[in-house]
């Protein structure tokens, strides 16, 4: 994901230069970034469930207890789940019929498939990170999803200096 920004990033940064500098720029630029963005997005979609930092909104879930739980967090996952894999299916059939047509991108001299390969990939990886935060809360590892929680400092052990002059 790192890898993608920073493309991006560069990428901009040299067309702007080109633009206003030289007033010249590169055809590919816009679409090159938008396909890195693209990745970036569907990679990190992945990697926001696997270190649990996605934004959610718990307000029924966090006042659930017990059996309520359990059954509306399973029910969240297996949801989760069949979106992700049917976004997986609709992306590989997208990535086939890609293949079949045989074309290249607008501006890039690269098969318009490879270029989309990253649908079924990053929601095979969603899937999996779904399947996989499914064992951890049946298997009783969680107790809770717990999305987009932050630890408090007394959690963490930290002790946070107070920052207020003293009279």
């Amino acid at each position: 994901m790192a890898t993608f920004l920073a493309f991006m990033t560069l990428l901009t940064a040299i067309q702007v230069l080109l633009r206003y500098g030289f007033n010249t720029g590169l055809i590919w630029s816009l679409e090159a970034t938008t396909y890195s963005f693209a990745w970036l997005v569907l990679l990190g979609m992945a990697y926001g469930v696997r270190t649990r930092s996605h934004i959610a909104v718990d307000l029924v879930m966090s006042r659930l207890q017990g059996r309520a739980l359990k059954v509306a967090t399973l029910a969240a996952l297996v949801i989760c789940v069949a979106y992700a894999l049917l976004m997986l299916y609709g992306g590989s059939v997208l990535v086939w019929r890609l293949i079949d047509l045989g074309n290249e991108a607008r501006d890039l001299p690269i098969k318009r498939w490879v270029l989309t390969s990253m649908i079924p990939i990053g929601f095979g990886l969603l899937a999996f990170r779904f399947m996989q935060l499914g064992w951890m809360f049946i298997s009783g590892d969680i107790d809770r999803l717990r999305f987009g929680q932050q630890e408090t400092p007394a959690a963490m052990d930290i002790e946070i200096p107070n920052r207020e002059k003293e009279p």
